[in-house]
């Protein structure tokens, strides 16, 4: 059966939702303003860039709402990686823009750039959620492409689909490379004895966690995440992670979700991670029920499905045999 993700595997596998009380705030807040704009390269080249309408004077940009990425939209990758499956993917990608905000590829002033601090190397923390000329939408492009790529590789892991497998690692636009590939692993296939489907899922998780790698180091860290108190003990301390952009959210997300399959349940029916984070929250509230630890089925559709296929449907062939 073919594994297509949906949110709550994403929800499911995200360790900051996995407390019964919502957890406390995390060093990410994003903005999203009013809107958008799309400029050329100021050094007059044929790229373009996006960013805030009045991000170069003309009055501040208009924020119209902030969130954190990690907790309150823990989908984030997902609905980036399927824009490009949408039927206008470019009209899709500025609907997510406007309701998500931009990437933040441009980084804001770095202390570095300040006389005093010059030769010592920090770490940019933030990135500009107004964008800017690093903001570039082709590279946005690229980004979406590969991001989808990384989706539907993992989900054809999942599905140990041989035929998606291959579509997705040996590509048609590179014989060449994927000729030579193919190649090398039937001869690994050969030497190891392994099947063609475990060689070809051994493959595909490496590019997986090839592309999970690279925005994780970029923009993703470790936090210290401390008590909301005026006097706070060692105990009061735990462990967290912040993201400099929404790469770096994204990125996070994909992380867990890689690393964590083999911790969740699956639903016996469809086979998808099931959910145990709380619903995201609205308004003051911010304390909401878990779900069950208990549970066997996504919902109430697949557990009704599985009693028909699995109970009902044998029962009534045995009848008319």
């Amino acid at each position: 059966m073919w594994r297509r993700l949906n949110r709550g595997d994403l929800e499911g596998s995200n360790p900051l939702l996995a407390d019964e009380e919502f957890p406390r705030p995390w060093p990410v807040r994003w903005r999203v303003y009013e809107d958008y704009e799309i400029l050329p390269a100021p050094d007059g080249s044929d790229w373009r860039y996006i960013q805030a309408m009045g991000r170069n004077g003309g009055g501040q940009p208009k924020c119209v709402h902030s969130y954190n990425p990690l907790i309150d939209t823990p989908y984030l990758f997902l609905e980036f990686a399927r824009i490009t499956e949408r039927r206008d993917p470019f009209r899709a990608l500025l609907d997510w823009f406007e309701r998500y905000g931009l990437l933040g590829m441009t980084e804001e002033t770095r202390m570095e750039d300040r006389e005093h601090w010059k030769g010592m190397n920090f770490p940019q923390v933030r990135h500009d959620d107004r964008g800017g000329p690093a903001d570039r939408i082709e590279v946005i492009w690229e980004l979406a492409h590969q991001y989808n790529e990384s989706l539907v590789l993992y989900e054809a892991v999942l599905s140990r689909d041989e035929g998606k497998l291959e579509h997705a690692l040996f590509p048609e636009h590179e014989l060449e490379y994927a000729e030579v590939r193919r190649h090398g692993l039937e001869e690994k296939a050969e030497a190891s004895g392994a099947s063609w489907t475990d060689v070809l899922v051994n493959s595909a998780l490496h590019q997986v966690i090839e592309y999970a790698s690279g925005d994780l180091y970029i923009y993703a860290y470790p936090h210290i995440v401390y008590p909301d108190e005026e006097f706070f003990t060692v105990e009061g301390l735990t462990r967290g992670w912040g993201a400099r952009n929404l790469l770096g959210a994204m990125g996070l997300q994909f992380y867990w979700l890689i690393t964590s399959a083999g911790e969740l349940a699956h639903c016996q029916h469809c086979g998808r991670i099931i959910s145990y984070a709380p619903p995201i929250p609205s308004g003051e509230n911010r304390r909401t029920r878990k779900p069950r630890t208990d549970k066997k089925f996504c919902d109430d559709r697949c557990r009704q499905n599985y009693h028909y296929h699995n109970r009902i449907k044998p029962d009534k062939n045995s009848e008319q045999c």
